[in-house]
């Protein structure tokens, strides 16, 4: 494969999947240069055959975790079997694929995971009686009984209907047999997934997989109690929840931080959208003269909103439920907290300079972001953080 093909399928495939940027200029290798390979914390070189004489590099700051470089090996062991294969005039529409064999390689169940994927995806784009589809299946690496295959369920149209997408399950063996049914059931809030979807999230382990179709037809993939894969937009995408939070500063609690990457989730999956900001030390006072007197938290404001909100915020943000915190970041408008949490308005028209662009969030935060940290999140539920006006992260 030569050097332009190359970099068109990682900019085209990989490079949204890990929310990373390709570099045109290669770097000379030889066969002692493993296929993926660390440069640098924030870079991975990549040769798409072992004898290569050629590395692309692709690039993210903060960088890439452990998890993400084997994605990447993934990625290319699975891009070199498709280039085997003469598609001829089907190489694009075959190459479109790659990301979720990939995926299906990194999880390990190669073969039932890319059937339920594929399966989704045809249901993603048809109704039931009227109704939008939603399931979730869990294929629980332990199991080994089982006689139904998932093609001869698939091949009824009652499969649509047997799951919800929220608290039960089909789990299947590896191999795709069904095993039995879940009914899950429990409140416990998942560190790294999204509230509505706690039940699922929670039963999975490093062994269970769950894979969740939702009425949007967004596909969602979890293990170890968090989300690690979803398809949104037409397109796959990793989550490093870690590195994430790590870069969600202002502020320096990680209580805080992670309270606001979990309501960022919770936001971005029910699609209401939303807008926060978290101003440092010292700006407080600098934040409240851009807001309107009605949308303060504090005794200055008598609007009727206030004084409701004020009554059931009676803690720290990182305190709050998070049905409540997502409930509130559904106003119109931003939430504005101090460096420690404390909630100091909710659902506030900030002032912006004349001329700022990209819709009233992506103003709002950006302005915010002067102060600290902005964060929007948008209505078709992507994520992205400002520090300076400079966008800090994508998700």
């Amino acid at each position: 494969m030569d050097k332009d093909e190359f970099i068109t399928i990682l900019k085209a495939h990989l490079a949204p999947v890990l929310k990373a940027t390709v570099n045109d200029l290669a770097l000379a290798s030889h066969r002692k240069h493993n296929m993926v390979a660390y440069i640098s914390h924030s870079e991975i070189a990549l040769k798409p055959s072992p004898d290569a004489d050629y590395r692309i590099v692709l690039t993210r700051i903060p960088g890439f975790t452990p998890e993400e470089r084997k994605i990447a090996e993934d990625f290319v062991r699975e891009m070199i079997c498709m280039h085997k294969v003469n598609a001829g005039d089907y190489k694009a529409e075959l190459l479109s694929f790659l990301p979720m064999r990939a995926i299906c390689r990194h999880l390990g169940s190669s073969d039932s995971i890319r059937k339920l994927l594929f399966q989704f995806d045809l249901w993603a784009s048809r109704t039931y009686e009227g109704h939008s589809i939603t399931a979730s299946i869990g294929i629980d690496h332990d199991a080994t009984e089982g006689t139904v295959t998932l093609d001869e369920v698939f091949a009824h149209d009652f499969s649509a209907v047997l799951t919800n997408g929220f608290d039960t399950l089909m789990v299947v063996t590896p191999e795709g047999k069904i095993y039995r049914s879940g009914q899950l059931d429990g409140n416990e809030s998942p560190q790294y997934a999204p509230y509505r979807m706690r039940n699922i999230a929670n039963w999975t382990t490093r062994t269970k997989i769950a894979v969740v179709l939702n009425q949007l037809g967004e596909q969602l993939v979890f293990r170890d109690k968090k989300l690690l894969f979803a398809k949104r937009r037409g397109v796959w995408m990793y989550y490093p929840h870690e590195q994430t939070l790590a870069q969600m500063q202002p502020p320096e609690s990680r209580a805080l931080r992670t309270a606001l990457y979990q309501s960022c989730l919770d936001v971005s999956y029910a699609r209401s959208g939303g807008c926060i900001g978290v101003v440092k030390s010292g700006n407080r006072r600098a934040v409240l003269e851009w807001i309107g007197d009605d949308d303060r938290l504090d005794a200055k404001s008598v609007s009727v909103k206030s004084k409701v909100i004020g009554a059931m915020v009676k803690t720290r943000f990182q305190s709050l439920d998070r049905r409540l915190r997502q409930e509130l970041l559904g106003l119109d408008g931003a939430m504005i907290l101090s460096h420690q949490g404390d909630v100091l308005a909710v659902g506030a028209i900030i002032s912006v300079p004349p001329g700022s662009g990209g819709g009233g969030r992506r103003a709002a935060a950006m302005r915010l972001s002067e102060l600290g940290l902005g964060i929007k999140i948008s209505e078709d539920g992507e994520i992205v953080g400002y520090k300076g006006r400079e966008i800090a992260y994508v998700t």
